[in-house]
């Protein structure tokens, strides 16, 4: 048997203490690598429940701010801050004409079958140009 417990949202809003808003504002302040870290430790010092906590107080990813205790706890030095990016060059989705080197033809193809006015023009009208 099992007990239906309406949930209003009310138990997911947590409202931040005068020092949870001032640490707050210092973690806006830092980069991906540091907050993670920052907010990482925080939770070390709440103990059980803190990862949970902190990840409503501060819209951060559970799996983020495990993974800044595994950093913390873990016996590799951690890395000093850098200005500038701190992802990979090279990370996120390729664009489409990498992927597909033949897209561009294909689509100008599309395009060129409704397309009217001078060629040598830049301005040239398609069939959605047209009122209807």
């Amino acid at each position: 048997m099992f007990y239906v417990v309406p949930n209003d949202g009310q138990d997911r809003v947590v409202r931040p203490t005068s020092s949870e808003k001032t640490w707050m504002r210092v973690l806006g302040t830092l980069n991906e690598y540091q907050s993670r870290l920052f907010v990482a430790e925080k939770a070390l010092q709440l103990r059980r429940g803190g990862v949970s906590y902190l990840s409503r107080l501060t819209g951060m990813s559970r799996v983020t701010i495990t993974q800044g205790l595994r950093e913390l706890r873990g016996s590799k030095k951690l890395r000093v801050a850098t200005t500038g990016s701190v992802r990979q060059s090279g990370g996120g989705r390729k664009k489409v004409e990498e992927a597909d080197p033949g897209l561009l033809l294909q689509l100008k193809a599309i395009v060129e079958e409704t397309t009217a006015g001078d060629p040598m023009s830049p301005l040239r009208w398609n069939s959605a140009s047209f009122p209807r």
